[in-house]
């Protein structure tokens, strides 16, 4: 999947945000492909990548050549939440089961902003 790149005139047709912070692009192909360009963007879906976008086509020379560098992928927030607790757990109770601590804690932050309502 490597140096798989391509260019075709499109138009960024909506963006929203994510609840992670992120962006999402509805990007919209505006002329027809032909089919071996229309399979290329089909084998990258749900491949990570970097979105490069201009008003005028791109000279090869524009285009990096270098391999991108990605951030390993971001863990949730209940991901880091869970692996806090157990870090916690470890160095201030280790004994016992880990599993029914955490509900006990949960439990407790739950109830702690269950009374900030109003």
């Amino acid at each position: 999947m490597e140096n798989k790149k391509f260019q075709v005139p499109a138009q960024i047709q909506g963006i929203s945000t994510l609840k992670d912070k992120t962006l999402k692009l509805t990007v919209y192909v505006s002329r027809e492909l032909p089919a071996e360009e229309k399979a290329q963007i089909f084998e990258l879906e749900q491949v990570e990548g970097w979105f490069l976008f201009s008003p005028n086509q791109f000279q090869p020379k524009d285009i990096p050549t270098e391999k991108a560098e990605f951030e390993t992928a971001r863990k949730s927030a209940s991901e880091r939440l869970y692996n806090i607790l157990y870090v916690y757990w470890q160095q201030n109770y280790s004994s016992g089961n880990f599993n029914e601590w955490r509900a006990n804690e949960m439990e407790k932050l739950i109830e702690a902003y269950k009374a900030k309502l109003n």
